[in-house]
């Protein structure tokens, strides 16, 4: 889903993650899913998806593919994924090339089908399936961020807990895709955002009922049942009701900040393993180290139409025959997702 996310909207997304999934539209409209999850690769052809890509950006389906040269990409896959075939995953690295994309590739850890971190989660080189997190000894939320922004950012120390100071919303994400005409053309949008925030978000307490030094939206702080509760479906896109969002204090406090997308993989969104993938992955001290505002958008499992049994973000078809594509239910509602999140930042810019 990372790397539809990145073609479809490249006009905005200026880099991508694709960690441990097939490449885009592999598996066209389903007919070839399994196949893009277990191979064999030599049958998933690149020039396919290659002309797919053209075809889409020649009827303005995508934004243009002239955005992608330069742009980082990182791409990993562990050597003992039977999930996702590590020779499938690696295709992403040929398709970004043709591209002219700046990709760096993790293709040699040890590591079956999960997210590895430095201090959290099961052995490495298993299938840790209560919440697909890997004790890897390997920060990769930092090594795919570091890469995406440039090189340069500071990274956690592994020995010591990050203070996170930040505010963690949980958010209405049907809320944040239709964000009301008059915040977006107000020209003091502060001072009429509050009403809207208390409706749609949620201060979330990230450490035993912790309360944070600064709170911008003097919100109330979520119980544990709030998010154990909030299981039902938005919309037929598939969505959860909620999502995470997580604002860094510099962000808080006024400063303008980049914005970063972690989509969950299948299995690991809220409704299965609660917020252990938004908290433990890795993010959040990256993100508060560095000034960046990462959203956790969240989708549910359903066995009723549109199909998506384990909780999935899309990648054959199952939301729409568009899903690959800005007017994919799911690509269209997470780009309004970051127009929201920019718009709330921008407004308290220069407040503190």
């Amino acid at each position: 889903m990372a790397t539809q996310l990145h073609f479809a909207l490249s006009n905005d997304i200026s880099g991508c993650g694709v960690l441990a999934g097939p490449p885009y539209y592999c598996a066209g409209n389903g007919m070839t899913m399994v196949i893009c999850l277990n191979g064999p690769a030599s049958f998933i052809s690149v020039s396919a998806m290659q002309t797919a890509l053209n075809s889409n950006a020649l009827y303005r389906n995508i934004d243009s593919l002239s955005n992608i040269r330069n742009d980082p990409v990182y791409a990993f896959s562990g050597t003992y994924d039977t999930v996702v075939l590590p020779g499938i995953a690696t295709l992403n690295e040929q398709l970004y090339t043709r591209f002219g994309a700046n990709v760096k590739t993790n293709f040699n850890m040890l590591a079956h089908h999960g997210f590895p971190t430095d201090n959290f989660g099961g052995k490495c080189d298993e299938l840790n399936k209560p919440n697909f997190i890997n004790n890897c000894n390997f920060n990769l939320a930092y090594d795919m961020l570091n890469h995406l922004y440039g090189g340069n950012l500071l990274k956690p120390d592994r020995n010591s807990q990050t203070s996170l100071t930040g505010n963690m919303f949980l958010f209405d994400q049907v809320g944040f895709m239709n964000t009301p005409l008059s915040l977006i053309t107000s020209q003091n949008p502060s001072s009429i955002l509050s009403q809207w925030i208390e409706k749609n978000m949620i201060l979330y307490s990230l450490r035993n009922g912790e309360q944070p030094t600064l709170n911008l939206f003097n919100l109330t702080i979520a119980n544990a049942s709030e998010i154990q509760t909030t299981t039902t479906r938005s919309s037929l896109s598939g969505l959860d009701k909620q999502g995470f969002v997580y604002f860094p204090s510099a962000c808080i406090r006024g400063q303008k900040c980049s914005i970063h997308v972690a989509l969950h993989g299948c299995q690991m969104g809220k409704s299965y393993i609660g917020d252990v993938f938004v908290t433990k992955a890795g993010y959040l001290e990256v993100a508060e180290l560095n000034n960046i505002i990462v959203i956790f958008p969240q989708i549910l499992a359903s066995t009723a139409f549109p199909i998506n049994a384990m909780g999935c973000w899309d990648f054959w078809g199952y939301s729409s025959i568009y899903y690959a594509t800005r007017s994919g239910p799911q690509i269209s509602g997470i780009k309004k997702m970051i127009d929201t999140v920019r718009m709330i930042n921008t407004a308290f810019v220069g407040v503190h």
